[in-house]
């Protein structure tokens, strides 16, 4: 679960990377208005294929927002 706040209305992306960079999965893609959020991503890419445990990149993307962060998965 991820969760960010928005302090206006914006367009949110969130995007999953592998440690190698490579896009994973992009499971947001809306425009929000303000608050907080809490996000869960299903641990499948974009292909709805599940994806092998280990760490990730997470990347939230708004407005003239970018913030990257590591994630673990663990299953």
């Amino acid at each position: 679960t991820i969760a960010f706040g928005l302090p206006q209305v914006s367009q949110v992306s969130i995007i999953i990377y592998d440690i190698l960079g490579k896009k994973v999965s992009e499971f947001v893609n809306e425009k929000m208005e303000p608050g907080y959020y809490f996000k869960t991503w299903n641990s499948r890419n974009d292909l709805g294929i599940p994806v092998a445990a280990g760490l990730y990149f997470y990347q939230i993307r708004a407005e003239n927002f970018i913030k990257t962060r590591k994630l673990i998965l663990l299953k």
